[in-house]
């Protein structure tokens, strides 16, 4: 009888720790790559706007930005830059994405992006493939890492 006690309160506890792990359904992953897309084009029109307080609560205090040039930046260099004018967005443009979720609260999107402006006094316009780690704190989602690469044409002639 202990043997078979043992053995059930066993199963019980594998599969809730399965289930606490286990990816949600098709329909409701589907439902948050959406919303995750949606929340990444939102990005995109703050950029444009110049929305700080989007930027602030977006992007997480210790992100960091792997540029085009393989510099490193930070949300405050990130907020600085764009409070001076010295990075100012004209067009941004998202396409193609493809999101991968690690779980409930991890995300990795991946997407195109035609943009048109200026960083630090220089033309950033061009094609870029972009990556972004999102993670969801207190309901909430953030980005905590970012990465830039240029593609296309011009892409090629740096090199």
């Amino acid at each position: 009888m202990k043997i078979i006690l043992a053995f059930l309160l066993f199963g019980f506890s594998f599969s809730t720790a399965l289930a606490q792990k286990s990816p949600g359904t098709p329909a409701s992953n589907d439902k948050m790559k959406a919303m995750l897309i949606q929340l990444d084009r939102d990005w995109a029109a703050a950029t444009m706007r110049n929305d700080m307080a989007f930027m602030k609560k977006f992007v997480a205090d210790e992100c960091m930005f792997t540029e085009a040039d393989g510099t490193l930046g930070t949300k405050a260099e990130m907020l600085r830059d764009m409070t001076s004018g010295a990075t100012k967005t004209t067009a941004n443009q998202p396409s193609n994405y493809s999101v991968r979720l690690f779980g409930p609260d991890v995300a990795v999107i991946r997407h195109n992006i035609n943009v048109a402006g200026t960083e630090r006094g220089k033309d950033a316009s061009g094609d870029y493939r972009r990556m972004h780690v999102f993670v969801r704190r207190n309901g909430q989602w953030v980005v905590v890492d970012s990465q830039s690469v240029r593609i296309g044409t011009k892409a090629m002639a740096t090199k």
